[in-house]
C-alpha cells in the first residue's frame, strides 16, 4: 500500500457515489464508514518506516501534515454531513470524496502540472457542493469565477518557474517576482486573504454549513497556506516582499475582525473571522523565519479545527431553530449543552486565550515577527504588524463574547417556545466534541504532538511551557473556588435594570448590540457604509470596470463605417511612429 492509494480510493468512491441511487439511509452509514476507513488507512501509511516516493511526488513534513489532517477532516464532515443534509446525499459525497481526491493530489504532487489540475479539481469540487443548496447559486458563481482568475495567476508562475528551472518539478528556483506574485494570489485567493476573501462570507451565508466547515474553514485554508510555504520554500523572497506579505496579513487581521463585529448573522460573523485568522498565518510565514513558520502552519491547523468546531456548533444550532440570526437566538445553553462547551472552548480558543491551542500559535507568530526585527531593514513596519496582531486577537475575543452571550447566555423573547426544541444529535454532536478535544490536546502537548514532529525543537525565543501553563491556570480556578467558598460570602440576588429602572418583561438585553456604537464613529461609519457598497469587494469592482470597458467598446464600435475607417487609419499613424 503506498502513499497514491487514497488518491485512488477517494476518486473511486467519488465516481460510485455519483451512480449509486440515494439511498439515504444507506448512504448515511456507507460515507462516514469509508471516510473513517480512508482515515485509518493514511495513518497506516503514515506510520511506515519505509515509503518508496516517486520523483514527481513530495512526501516530506508539510505534505505529510496536509495528508494527515485531510483524512481527519473528511472523517468528522462525512460524519456531521451524514446527520444534516437532507436531499441528494450521493451526488453530495461524490463531491465530497471528489474534494478530498483533490486534496490528496495537491500535497503529493512534487509536480507542478500534476499540482495544476488538482488544484483546479479542487475549485470545481468547491463550486459542485456550494451548488448542492439552490440558494448558493449566486454565491458559487462568485466563488468561481474569483478562484478560477487566481487559477491564471498560479499557471503563470508555473511557466516562470519552468523557464527558471528548466523543469516543471517542485524545486528552488531562486528568485522571480511575477512567480512570487503568481503563487501569493493563488494562495491568498484560496485561502481567502484580503483582498480575495469577499466569496467566503456569501459561502457561509448561503451554502450548506458541512459545505462551509469542509472548505472555507478547514480544506481551503489548508490548502492555501500549503501552497504559500511552499512558495517560501522554493522562492528566496526578498526583504521588500516579506515585508508586503507580512502588512498583507496584518491588513487582513484588523479589518476582517471589524466586519466580524458588525454581523447579526452567526454564519457571516464567523466566515469574517475565518478571513481574520488568515492574516496571522499570512503574517507568520510571511517572517520568512523558522518561528513564524512554525507559527503560521500551527495556526493553519488550529484554525481549522477550531473554525470547523465553531461552525459545526452554528449548524446544530440553525438546525434546530432555523435561523442563525443573533437577535432571534438566546438562553440555549440549557437545552444545547455539549454545543455550548464546545462553542465555548473553540471561542477562547480562536481568541488566543491559553493553553488552548490558538494560543500556542499566535504566540509562535510573535515570536517570529520579534525575531524578525534583527534582520529586517522595515523595523517600524514589523512592530506596526505585531501591534495589529494582538489587537486583532483583543478583538477576536470582544465578538466571541458576543455570540456566546447572543447565542447561548442572552435571554430570548420567545423562550416559552424552547421547551419544544429538538435534542441534540450524535452525528452533530460528536465531530465538534473531537475537535473542542483537539483544541485542549493542540494546546497542552503542541510539542510532543505537533512542534516537534513536524519541525523539531525551536529556538529558545520560543519557547512556551503549556503543561506548566495549563496546570498552573487549573490550580489556580481551584483555589479560588476554595477561597470562595471558606470565606463564606453569601450570594445576594437583585433584579436587572436599566439606567436605574427595573427591566420589565418588554425589555430585553440583546448582546448582538455590544459594539454597535462602533459602526456610528469616525472613520468607521464612513468604512462600513462603503464596505455595504461593496467597494472593497474586489469581485464587484472588476465586474463593473468590465462592464464600464464593455459599455465604452460598445459605443465604439456602432456600426458606421467612417469610424471604423478612421480607428484603421489612425492605427497605421501609431504602428509607424513606434516602428520609424
Amino acid at each position: 500500500m503506498n502513499i497514491l492509494f487514497l488518491l485512488k480510493f477517494n476518486l473511486i468512491l467519488a465516481i460510485v457515489f455519483f451512480i449509486i441511487p440515494d439511498y439515504k439511509k444507506a448512504i448515511r452509514i456507507l460515507a462516514p464508514a469509508l471516510s473513517l476507513a480512508g482515515f485509518i488507512i493514511s495513518i497506516i501509511i503514515m506510520l511506515k518506516s519505509e515509503i518508496c516516493v516517486a520523483d514527481y511526488l513530495i512526501w516530506d513534513s508539510l505534505s505529510r501534515l496536509v495528508y494527515f489532517f485531510t483524512g481527519f477532516f473528511g472523517v468528522l464532515l462525512a460524519v456531521y454531513s451524514a446527520g444534516f443534509i437532507e436531499e441528494k446525499l450521493n451526488k453530495y459525497f461524490s463531491y465530497f470524496f471528489l474534494t478530498l481526491f483533490s486534496a490528496y493530489g495537491i500535497v503529493l504532487s512534487g509536480n507542478w502540472i500534476a499540482f495544476t489540475v488538482f488544484w483546479g479539481i479542487s475549485g470545481i469540487s468547491l463550486y459542485l457542493l456550494m451548488q448542492t443548496s439552490p440558494e448558493a447559486n449566486p454565491a458559487a458563481k462568485k466563488t468561481m469565477i474569483i478562484l478560477g482568475a487566481s487559477d491564471s495567476f498560479l499557471i503563470l508562475a508555473v511557466a516562470v518557474l519552468y523557464k527558471l528551472t528548466g523543469s516543471f518539478s517542485i524545486v528552488p528556483a531562486g528568485w522571480s517576482l511575477l512567480a512570487a506574485v503568481g503563487l501569493l494570489i493563488a494562495g491568498f485567493a484560496k485561502a481567502g486573504n484580503m483582498p480575495f476573501h469577499t466569496w467566503i462570507p456569501e459561502c457561509a451565508d448561503k451554502a450548506p454549513i458541512p459545505v462551509t466547515a469542509f472548505l472555507p474553514a478547514s480544506m481551503d485554508k489548508l490548502l492555501g497556506i500549503y501552497l504559500l510555504a511552499r512558495a517560501f520554500s522554493i522562492l528566496n523572497f526578498t526583504q521588500e516582499v516579506k515585508i508586503a506579505v507580512m502588512l498583507a496579513g496584518a491588513i487582513t487581521i484588523l479589518c476582517a475582525v471589524y466586519m466580524a463585529l458588525a454581523q447579526h448573522s452567526a454564519k457571516k460573523l464567523l466566515s469574517y473571522h475565518a478571513v481574520s485568522q488568515v492574516g496571522y498565518m499570512v503574517l507568520g510565514i510571511g517572517t520568512g523565519n523558522i518561528l513564524g513558520l512554525a507559527g503560521g502552519i500551527f495556526h493553519m491547523v488550529n484554525h481549522a479545527i477550531y473554525k470547523s468546531c465553531l461552525f459545526l456548533g452554528a449548524g446544530q444550532v440553525e438546525k434546530i431553530k432555523n435561523t442563525d440570526n443573533l437577535e432571534k437566538l438566546g438562553n440555549l445553553a440549557k437545552f444545547l449543552p455539549v454545543t455550548f462547551i464546545c462553542m465555548l472552548v473553540a471561542s477562547l480558543s480562536i481568541s488566543g486565550i491559553p493553553p488552548f491551542n490558538g494560543f500556542y500559535s499566535k504566540w509562535l507568530i510573535y515570536q517570529g515577527v520579534i525575531s524578525s526585527l534583527t534582520t529586517t531593514r522595515y523595523p517600524l513596519i514589523t512592530i506596526i504588524c505585531l501591534i495589529a496582531a494582538l489587537f486583532g486577537s483583543a478583538l477576536t475575543l470582544a465578538s466571541f463574547m458576543k455570540l456566546i452571550h447572543a447565542i447561548f447566555l442572552g435571554p430570548h423573547e420567545a423562550a416559552s417556545e424552547e421547551k419544544t426544541l429538538a435534542k441534540e444529535s450524535f452525528p452533530l454532536v460528536m465531530p465538534q466534541a473531537v475537535l473542542a478535544l483537539a483544541c485542549i490536546a493542540l494546546g497542552i502537548f503542541a510539542q510532543d504532538l505537533f512542534i516537534k514532529p513536524v519541525f523539531g525543537r525551536l529556538s529558545p525565543m520560543g519557547v512556551w511551557f503549556p503543561k506548566t501553563a495549563a496546570i498552573m491556570i487549573i490550580a489556580g480556578i481551584i483555589l479560588g473556588i476554595l477561597i470562595y467558598f471558606i470565606s463564606g460570602i453569601k450570594i445576594r440576588r437583585t433584579k436587572s435594570y436599566i439606567g436605574g429602572e427595573n427591566i420589565s418583561a418588554q425589555m430585553r438585553i440583546s448582546g448582538v448590540e455590544f459594539y454597535s456604537s462602533i459602526e456610528n464613529i469616525f472613520p468607521f461609519r464612513q468604512i462600513y457604509a462603503l464596505a455595504a457598497k461593496k467597494v472593497f469587494d474586489i469581485y464587484e469592482v472588476m465586474k463593473t470596470l468590465l462592464l464600464y470597458m464593455t459599455s465604452l467598446l460598445k459605443y465604439l464600435h456602432n456600426g458606421v463605417l467612417n469610424n471604423y475607417l478612421s480607428w484603421i487609419f489612425a492605427g497605421g499613424i501609431i504602428i509607424l511612429l513606434v516602428i520609424w
